[in-house]
């Protein structure tokens, strides 16, 4: 698995040297700008796993380029960090989708907790997008608008986006309990009975890779 990216935005050269350390000491890749115009221009560059951000930037009053950021496609998750936590703040970023708000010096275990948990659920939702993707591309390979393997595959990358879209604020639900993961079961098992109807390249390989999204080893 590649290194997580993470995105450190901070003009206060101290506390980014601080958490660039302790980022590459979780084996991150980490990018430190000191104003939001490089923040942006490395967004532009690269993608991010994660954003970790002071509060107080030229250019940031009112959060408003947190909420620039947040309005990208598909942006990464934000934590923000404060040394003086204002209560107008602190109330604007709690009507964002930010991940954390955490006030300097933060505790690093917290932190590596946190930073973590928010990789791999950027990471999964970026994993059913491409799925979802790929989905959708080869129900326009499969011909008969009423075949039920198309519908399948058509219902399948509708519940995959949906579920990458989802609001990442929102209490995950038991990883059982998904209906994305349900979804995935169901199309494997239309995928298996219906192989030598279809002997496609691409479906035995989104066949594979479904059954990895479910943690799971697909057979050959």
């Amino acid at each position: 698995m590649q290194p997580a990216r993470i995105l450190i935005v901070e003009d206060d050269p101290i506390a980014s040297t601080l958490l660039a350390g302790w980022a590459r000491h979780q084996g991150a890749a980490v990018t430190t700008v000191g104003s939001t115009a490089e923040a942006d221009t490395a967004l532009d560059t690269w993608d991010f796993d994660l954003i970790i951000s002071d509060v107080h930037l030229p250019g940031n009053d009112g959060l408003v380029w947190i909420e620039v950021v947040l309005a990208r496609p598909q942006p990464p998750p934000v934590i923000l960090i404060t040394g003086s936590p204002e209560l107008t703040t602190t109330v604007r970023a709690a009507n964002l989708p930010i991940a954390g708000y955490l006030l300097k010096p933060p505790d690093f275990a917290s932190l590596s907790a946190l930073a973590q948990r928010l990789v791999a659920e950027h990471r999964h939702r970026r994993e059913l997008r491409e799925l979802s993707r790929e989905t959708a591309w080869l129900i326009t390979q499969l011909a008969g608008e009423t075949d039920p393997l198309r519908d399948k595959l058509l219902q399948l990358s509708r519940c995959l986006m949906a579920e990458a879209d989802q609001n990442p604020r929102l209490a995950p639900q038991p990883v059982h309990d998904q209906p994305w993961r349900a979804m995935i079961a169901d199309t494997i098992a239309t995928l298996e009975k219906t192989k030598h109807s279809f002997r496609s390249k691409e479906l035995g390989q989104l066949r594979q890779r479904l059954a990895l999204a479910l943690g799971g080893r697909a057979a050959a």
